[in-house]
């Protein structure tokens, strides 16, 4: 396999403060992408969605790379008159699926500078909506397990900003801390929070009406870290909507029936250690929706596959046909594929955020 772009930042992607895991197999992105807003972003969602505002798919080189025009632009917000719209009664369950593989130091990067327009198209656009956030464990690990085993060496405690050593970190951890597809409240290890995050209500994922500080509370869960390997997402995504966690202690409440159900997924390796298929994945999705495609819209940001990649992003070309997740997000008609090249993501978050509206007014709650 050929990798491309390769630069010394993603030599030193294993070298990693807490000596954390690379993935096994798959690519790195090492500097930010385009500087223009993307295909796909809020400014053009209605054209780059397609007919009816149905999927997209974004570029890198879509996106004009080498211009300056500011990634900031976070569309209008959907006209829903007075009241919510009876589809979908105002309510939607954001559910992030984050690699913390070792080489996801850049997309850590761009992933924390989208955060503040994450929360300002959720707030701007769904102002009155009962919104649930919540961002699953991909590995069913506790990556502060990994920095224990480091800190001997004074290694986490002296170059993972914030990370403290011994029990007044073990201590915290709960149960549900390592398991697959429970919310995340404790990120630890380099480029993570490294330490538990308190959300109002005392669950595993944000109701954002009630948090004080909503963009805080995203930072905190979000902000996954580079202590991992190449996840099994599609496993993840099962165990996030399986009935055993949706009624079980670590994401009760989380998962609605009378809500559309908002997935992204960030990643810059494909998923070849899930051992279920992306039939497997479709079936849980429709399942926790009752047979309703159109109750769900996909986000995927992943290295876009161009000619002419943006110089620092790397990927392997080699595993561009392996991505399953690609052909799990087509298989409904509201999704949008995002570059984790891009400088930011935030406008591709809002392109899919524009479908809301659409996904609203052809969805029946059971």
């Amino acid at each position: 396999m050929q990798a491309h772009a390769a630069t010394s930042l993603a030599l030193l992607a294993g070298a990693l403060a807490c000596n954390g895991p690379t993935a096994d197999s798959g690519f790195a992105s090492s500097q930010p992408g385009p500087t223009s807003a993307p295909a796909g972003s809020s400014t053009e969602a209605s054209e780059a969605s397609g007919s009816g505002g149905r999927g997209s798919t974004a570029s890198s080189e879509d996106s004009g790379a080498g211009t300056t025009e500011p990634l900031r632009d976070l569309g209008s917000s959907p006209d829903f008159g007075p009241d919510k719209p009876a589809g979908c009664k105002g309510k939607i369950d954001f559910l992030f699926l984050i690699s913390r593989a070792g080489q996801m130091q850049t997309e850590q990067k761009q992933l924390l500078a989208s955060f503040p327009a994450f929360i300002e198209t959720i707030e701007t656009m769904f102002p009155e909506f009962d919104t649930h956030i919540m961002v699953a464990n991909p590995e069913g690990t506790w990556p502060g397990w990994g920095c224990e085993q480091d800190c001997k060496f004074n290694a986490c405690s002296s170059e993972v900003q914030d990370y403290v050593c011994g029990p007044a970190s073990y201590e915290l951890v709960t149960d549900c801390d390592e398991v697959l597809g429970a919310g995340l409240l404790f990120n630890a290890g380099p480029d993570a929070t490294n330490s538990p995050c308190s959300l109002a209500g005392g669950h595993r994922y944000m109701v954002t009406r009630d948090e004080p500080d909503p963009l805080a509370a995203f930072q905190c869960i979000a902000r996954v870290g580079t202590y991992g390997y190449s996840p099994p997402f599609g496993d993840a995504l099962i165990a996030a909507l399986s009935p055993y966690l949706s009624v079980g202690e670590c994401n009760r409440g989380f998962l609605r029936d009378d809500a559309l159900l908002f997935i992204t997924f960030i990643s810059d390796t494909v998923d070849e250690e899930s051992k279920t298929t992306p039939a497997d994945w479709y079936k849980a999705i429709m399942k926790a929706k009752h047979g309703d495609p159109g109750a769900v819209i996909t986000l995927f940001m992943t290295p876009q596959y161009v000619p002419n990649p943006p110089p620092g992003c790397t990927y392997d070309d080699d595993d561009k046909d392996k991505e399953r997740l690609r052909e799990l997000i087509t298989m409904f008609p509201y999704h949008v594929e995002g570059d984790t090249c891009a400088p930011t993501y935030a406008p591709y978050f809002a392109a899919a955020a524009e479908l809301v509206g659409e996904a609203c007014a052809s969805f029946a709650p059971q």
